[in-house]
C-alpha cells in the first residue's frame, strides 16, 4: 500500500519534495495570472508571460533529461527546484519589473519544471524495488492531483488577503523547500557511470530517441497522448466554457465539470495503487479512449450531468492510463536512459497542448462546434484503441525489446 511505502525514508523525503513542488505548481499559473493582471504590464502582457513559462518548460525538457541521466538526479532535483524558487521569487518580490526581466524569470522557472519532471521519474524507479513501482507512482499522482485542486484556491486566498506578490512568493518558498528535501534524499548507487567519457549532450539525447524506437508501445503510446492532449484536453478547454454558458445558461458547469475531473484522477489513483491487471495496456488504453466521451458530452448533451459524468469517467481514465504507462517506462527502459525516456514522453505530449488551443477555435468556426467536437472525441478514442494492434502494447513490454536486452546481457 503506498502508506507502507511512505515509511521507508529514501521515498518519503523524494515525495515530500515532490508534494512541495506540486503545491507550488498548482499555485503558480493563477498566481501568476493575478500578479501579471494587477502589475504594471496589465493584460496585455499575460500572453506573453504564460508563453514564456511554456517555452522554459519545452526547453527546460530537451537537456533536462540528459543533465538527469548524466550526474546524480538528486542533485537535479535540488537545483531545478532551486531555480524555480529563485526565480519565482525575483517576480513576486521585486514590483515594476521591466516584462523582459518578468518573461526571463518565469522561462527560468519553466525551464526547472521541465528538468524535475524527468530526473524525479528516473530517480523513483532508483529508490523504490520493481515490484512497488506502481504504488510509489500511485502516491504520486494522488499528490499531484490534491495540490492541482489546492493549488489555485490557495493562491486566490493569499491573493484577496495580502496582495500580488504574496502568492508567488509563497509558491517560490515552496520550490526552495522542495530544494532542501531532494538534497536529504540518499543517493543508492552514487557511484555509478551516467555517461560514456568524451560523449556530447547532442550524442546523448539522440541515444535517447534510439531507446524509444526500441520501444513500439511507447511510440504508440505518445501518438495517443498526442491526440488526448491536442484533441480532447484542449477541446475541454475551450469549449466547456462555452457550452456552459450558450447552452446551460451559466458558468456553474464550468467549476462542476473540472472539479468531477480531478475528483475522478484521484479516484483512478487510489485505484491504480491496489489494481494489477494483468495485461494492463488494455484498461489503459481503454480508459485513456474513454476521454473521447468529454467532447462527445459536449457535442450532444442536453443534460448537465452528462457532461460532468463524462468528465468525472475521463478522470479516472487519465490516471488509469497514467500510472502503469509510468511504471512501464521505468521498468522497461535501461536506468541510464530513463530520464531521457521521460523527457522525451513529456516534451511531446505536452508541447502539443498548445497546438490543440491554437486550432480548434479556427476550426469550430469553420466548420461548426459540433463537427469539430464528434471528430475530436471520435479521434481520441479511435487512437487510443488503434494502439492496443501494436506489437507489446497489450503489457506495455516490447518483445524485441526483451529479446535486444537478453542479447546485451550475454555479450
Amino acid at each position: 500500500m503506498m502508506l507502507t511505502l511512505l515509511r521507508e525514508r529514501a521515498f518519503r523525503r523524494l515525495w515530500l519534495s515532490y508534494s512541495a513542488s506540486a503545491a507550488a505548481t498548482g499555485m503558480m499559473p493563477t498566481a501568476l495570472t493575478l500578479a501579471v493582471l494587477d502589475g504594471p504590464h496589465g493584460l496585455s502582457a499575460l500572453g506573453l508571460v504564460l508563453g514564456a513559462r511554456t517555452l522554459g518548460f519545452v526547453l527546460g525538457s530537451l537537456p533536462g533529461g540528459v543533465i538527469a541521466d548524466r550526474y546524480p538526479r538528486a542533485l537535479v532535483l535540488t537545483v531545478s527546484s532551486a531555480v524555480r524558487g529563485g526565480a519565482t521569487a525575483v517576480v513576486g518580490l521585486a514590483a515594476g519589473l521591466p516584462l523582459l526581466a518578468v518573461c526571463v524569470a518565469i522561462g527560468c522557472a519553466g525551464a526547472g519544471e521541465g528538468t524535475f519532471r524527468s530526473a524525479y521519474q528516473a530517480l523513483v524507479a532508483e529508490l523504490v524495488g520493481e515490484d512497488r513501482l506502481q504504488e510509489a507512482n500511485a502516491a504520486t499522482t494522488l499528490s499531484l492531483r490534491i495540490w492541482l485542486v489546492g493549488g489555485p484556491t490557495a493562491a486566490v486566498a493569499l491573493y484577496a488577503g495580502f496582495g500580488r506578490g504574496l502568492s508567488l512568493t509563497a509558491a517560490a518558498a515552496l520550490w526552495l523547500v522542495s530544494a532542501l528535501l531532494a538534497g536529504t534524499v540518499p543517493a543508492k548507487n552514487p557511484s555509478a557511470p551516467r555517461s560514456e567519457a568524451g560523449t556530447t549532450m547532442l550524442t546523448e539525447f539522440r541515444q535517447g530517441l534510439d531507446e524509444a524506437r526500441r520501444h513500439r508501445w511507447f511510440l504508440a503510446g505518445l501518438g495517443a497522448l498526442v491526440a488526448w492532449l491536442a484533441l480532447g484536453e484542449a477541446a475541454k478547454y475551450v469549449m466547456l466554457p462555452v457550452v456552459s454558458r450558450d447552452r446551460f445558461g451559466s458558468t456553474a458547469l464550468i467549476g462542476l465539470a473540472l472539479g468531477a475531473y480531478s475528483a475522478g484522477a484521484i479516484a483512478g489513483a487510489v485505484l491504480m495503487s491496489r489494481w494489477r491487471p494483468r495485461r494492463v495496456g488494455v484498461p489503459a488504453m481503454i480508459m485513456l479512449g474513454s476521454y473521447g466521451l468529454v467532447p462527445l458530452s459536449l457535442a450532444y448533451a442536453s443534460q448537465s450531468w452528462i457532461v460532468i459524468a463524462a468528465c468525472a469517467i475521463g478522470g479516472v481514465g487519465i490516471e488509469v492510463f497514467n500510472i502503469p504507462w509510468f511504471t512501464a517506462i521505468q521498468r522497461e527502459v535501461p536506468a541510464r536512459l530513463q530520464a531521457r525516456i521521460s523527457s522525451l514522453d513529456f516534451l511531446v505530449s505536452y508541447g502539443m497542448s498548445p497546438v490543440g488551443f491554437a486550432l480548434i477555435p479556427p476550426m469550430v468556426e469553420a466548420a461548426g462546434a459540433r463537427i469539430v467536437l464528434t471528430t475530436a472525441g471520435l479521434l481520441v478514442m479511435g487512437s487510443a484503441l488503434a494502439t492496443l494492434l501494436v506489437p507489446g502494447m497489450t503489457g506495455f513490454s516490447d518483445p524485441r525489446s526483451r529479446e535486444h536486452d537478453l542479447i546485451e546481457a550475454t555479450r
